[in-house]
């Protein structure tokens, strides 16, 4: 049994300081039951080591899958006396960093984990993959860890794209940075106003391009953060204005073409404009329009001789020409 446990033990890479003392093996979970063994930890406010025990109490933690399923950790850890009279920490709890932060529910290599899979996916994609993958997430807890990611970059940024990005949709927004040569996410902003964004770009005075929507408040902060930068509308942004140019034109002719066509209906007497007689075609749209009677009324007769044959709706449904429509008629 302790063999095997050893083997548990390895094969997770817990840090020294752990040992495993149980195990619970399922199809989905692995359950292990960890102590904590330091000798004498160092209080965290004074440094100075303790051995007097005060208490214990356990933590249950969410770490890396293993094989597919999930790992829970049933850890056992203890408050020890401060003997430090100058200290004011009496009763400290021994730290186990950097493998658990303090007061945390997973270790620190599941919150890289999720944060690696918030930053190569998104928030709702990252919880469904850690999902299949043994390590579940609300989308929430991945932005999170991606918001505290540190923002200092690799490498210095030149080329500079911003935008907004929804927390809430429509009710809470953040502000996104990208590198644009590389297309990697730099850093996510709490917020989309001026002051933030401005602030970010005075601390990267290496910026020579900053790509943008055309609203105001992204112009305002580049000018102000880095006025060094030459300004630029990124192409979705540019695409999707003319789109809604072309749109208003368009829509402004067919007002006016409607409007043209009232006014000469209004002009027609009464007389001229018979009621009960469909209006004159010219002699194009009279031949489409016959042609696509004699289609309708070809594909109407095929369905009548499938359905005299046997064949089920569905089934005629199912033809190379579509029928739909004309299966309740041959009824």
């Amino acid at each position: 049994m302790m063999e095997a446990l050893m083997k548990i033990e390895s094969i997770l890479g817990l840090p020294e300081g752990l040992e495993v003392v149980s195990g619970d093996v399922t199809d989905q979970m692995i359950t292990l039951t960890v102590i904590s063994s330091q000798q004498k930890p160092c209080c965290p406010l004074c440094g100075r080591s303790a051995s007097r025990v005060h208490s214990h109490y356990r933590r249950h933690l969410t770490d890396m899958s293993c094989a597919g399923r999930r790992v829970r950790l049933l850890l056992h850890v203890r408050k020890f006396f401060c003997d430090e009279k100058t200290c004011v920490r009496k009763i400290f709890t021994e730290r186990l960093t950097p493998f658990i932060q303090p007061w945390a529910r997973v270790t620190t290599r599941f919150f890289q984990a999720m944060e690696d899979i918030g930053l190569a996916t998104s928030g709702m994609l990252g919880a469904r993959l850690g999902d299949r993958l043994g390590m579940p997430a609300s989308w929430m807890t991945i932005l999170r860890r991606v918001m505290a990611r540190s923002s200092a970059s690799l490498k210095p940024v030149v080329e500079l794209g911003i935008d907004d990005f929804s927390f809430r949709r429509g009710r809470t927004f953040g502000t996104i940075l990208v590198d644009l040569p590389s297309h990697h996410v730099i850093d996510l902003l709490p917020d989309r106003s001026v002051e933030t964004a401005s602030a970010w770009m005075r601390a990267h005075p290496e910026i020579r391009l900053v790509s943008r929507d055309r609203g105001r408040d992204y112009a305002s902060a580049a000018a102000a953060g880095a006025p060094q930068a030459r300004q630029c509308a990124d192409r979705f942004h540019v695409l999707k204005n003319l789109g809604e140019a072309l749109e208003g034109v368009l829509a402004r002719h067919l007002a006016a073409h409607r409007k043209s066509q009232a006014q000469q209906s209004r002009a027609t007497p009464l007389s001229n404009a018979p009621s009960n007689q469909p209006p004159k075609l010219r002699p194009q749209e009279a031949e489409l329009s016959q042609a696509k009677r004699e289609e309708r009324f070809a594909r109407y007769q095929q369905v009548v001789a499938l359905r005299k044959q046997g064949f089920s709706q569905t089934a005629i449904a199912n033809q190379d020409r579509p029928c739909h429509g004309f299966a309740l008629v041959a009824q």
